[in-house]
């Protein structure tokens, strides 16, 4: 009974947190030689510049998984804006500029949580969607969707890296010279 409780607790220190993951099946895979888009995100969450933290560890993520070029599009924020907007207007502008700019293939996503839960242990939780799209006619070609909660100790940027990762990694991305992940 011991050895059984024993397995059980150190399982459970083990175990990195919960992750919940979908995704399209595999398609076309995409070559990492190209110029890729990381198009603004969308932020439904309460909790002001989560996407602008998403995007910017997306794009790390994408360029250590082997894409070679990341282009984002420019932003231009008034003064008299205190916070972006939810990131729909920013979307908008920054898929114009990707087919304005000939670019194939555009990454976008939404930031559907990333907030501590309320409570003693105040748990970190992060939920994102990610799109990968062909343009001009915006075809998606993969989509992928996860959730993550983290242990106390936890920030949530690294819940959200995380979990960014897990996405990332069931992109179908070719590496140059080599065989898709």
């Amino acid at each position: 009974m011991k050895r059984l409780l024993l397995t059980l607790l150190l399982a459970v220190m083990i175990l990195p947190g919960c992750t919940t993951l979908k995704q399209t099946e595999r398609a076309t895979i995409i070559p990492a030689d190209k110029e890729w888009a990381l198009l603004p995100f969308v932020n439904n969450t309460e909790t002001p510049y989560a996407a602008e933290r998403a995007e910017a560890i997306t794009q790390a993520l994408l360029y250590a998984g082997g894409v070679q070029k990341v282009t984002m599009p420019p932003q231009e924020l008034k003064e008299e804006e205190i916070l972006p907007d939810r990131g729909t207007g920013r979307y908008r502008q920054g898929l114009e500029w990707a087919k304005k700019q000939g670019i194939r293939y555009a990454v976008s996503g939404t930031v559907t949580e990333w907030r501590y839960k309320v409570g003693l242990d105040g748990e970190p939780v992060a939920g994102m969607t990610l799109l990968l799209l062909e343009l001009p006619e915006g075809k998606v070609l993969w989509s992928g969707s996860a959730g993550r909660s983290g242990w106390s100790r936890d920030a949530v940027s690294s819940v959200a890296q995380q979990l960014l990762q897990s996405l990332v990694d069931k992109m179908p991305i070719q590496a140059t010279g080599g065989p898709s992940k």
